[in-house]
C-alpha cells in the first residue's frame, strides 16, 4: 500500500515539472522561426546629406527564406545603398544585417499604407549577382526596379556640425522588364522608352490607352498604372525592341 501510495506521488510530482517544461516548449514553438535569421551587426553607414534607405524607420514585415518558411511581423528596413535588409532584434536592442544569401523575398507595408514586395534575382548586366529587386507589377512579364542609392560628389555644403562635406546619398533607380526566358530589358520611365518596346501596329494602340486615360508615363506611378492597363488590353510587348 505504501509503495502504490508513494508512486502515485512521484507519478503527479513529475505531471506538475513536465508542465513547465511543456509550456516553454510551446512558446519555442511559436517563436522558433526567428532562430532562422543569420546575419551581422549593421556597421553605420557615412554621415552624409541624403538618405540611405527606403523609408524613415523600421516597419513590421515578412520575410521568406530559400526553402519557403515565412516569418512575419519583424522589423525591417531595405538599405538602397548597400541592397542590404535590417531587422531590429529587440532581444539585443540591435540592428541586424540578414544574410542576403537565405532570403527569397519580403514584403511590408510603407508609412503611406502601400504594399510592398522585394524578391532577391540574379542579375546577369553589369556589376552581376544576386540583388533585390522591387516588383511593381507582378505577372509573366514583370515589372521591376532596381532602387539603388548612390554615395556621390555633389555641391559642398555644411553639415549638422558645421563642417564642409561634398558627398551625399542620391537615387539612382534603374527600371527592367523582366521574363524568366528573356531576361532582364531596360526601360526608361518616360513614353517614348515605353512605347519603343512594341512593334509599329501596336505602338498606335498603346498611345490610344496613354491618350484616353491622360497618363504621361513619365513618373513611376503613372509608368506602372500605363504598364497594367497595356497588359489588360492584351497588346503583346516586345522585349528584343532597343
Amino acid at each position: 500500500m505504501a509503495n502504490r501510495i508513494l508512486s502515485i506521488y512521484f507519478v503527479v510530482v513529475s505531471s506538475l515539472l513536465l508542465i513547465p517544461s511543456l509550456k516553454a516548449q510551446e512558446n519555442l514553438g511559436n517563436n522558433w522561426n526567428t532562430e532562422k535569421i543569420r546575419g551581422t551587426r549593421l556597421v553605420p553607414y557615412p554621415a552624409a546629406n541624403g538618405d540611405p534607405y527606403l523609408t524613415s524607420k523600421f516597419l513590421p514585415g515578412e520575410i521568406e527564406f530559400n526553402d519557403g518558411v515565412k516569418i512575419q511581423d519583424v522589423g525591417l528596413r531595405y538599405s538602397c545603398y548597400r541592397d542590404e535588409l535590417v531587422y531590429f532584434n529587440k532581444a539585443i536592442s540591435t540592428q541586424i544585417v540578414i544574410d542576403k544569401v537565405s532570403l527569397k523575398s519580403f514584403s511590408f507595408i510603407d508609412e503611406n499604407g502601400i504594399p510592398r514586395l522585394f524578391r532577391k534575382q540574379y542579375y546577369d548586366g553589369f556589376m552581376s549577382g544576386y540583388r533585390f529587386f522591387e516588383v511593381l507589377s507582378a505577372g509573366r512579364i514583370s515589372l521591376l526596379v532596381y532602387r539603388k542609392v548612390g554615395l556621390l560628389l555633389c555641391d559642398v555644403y555644411l553639415d549638422d556640425s558645421g563642417k564642409q562635406k561634398n558627398m551625399s546619398y542620391q537615387k539612382d533607380y534603374s527600371y527592367f522588364f523582366y521574363a524568366p526566358d528573356k531576361g532582364y530589358t531596360f526601360v526608361r520611365v518616360n513614353k517614348s522608352s515605353l512605347i519603343a518596346k512594341f512593334d509599329k501596329p501596336d505602338q498606335i494602340l498603346v498611345k490610344k490607352i496613354l491618350r484616353k486615360n491622360r497618363l504621361t508615363a513619365s513618373d513611376e506611378p503613372s509608368f506602372v498604372k500605363a504598364w497594367n492597363l497595356i497588359k489588360e488590353n492584351g497588346i503583346k510587348i516586345n522585349l528584343s525592341n532597343n
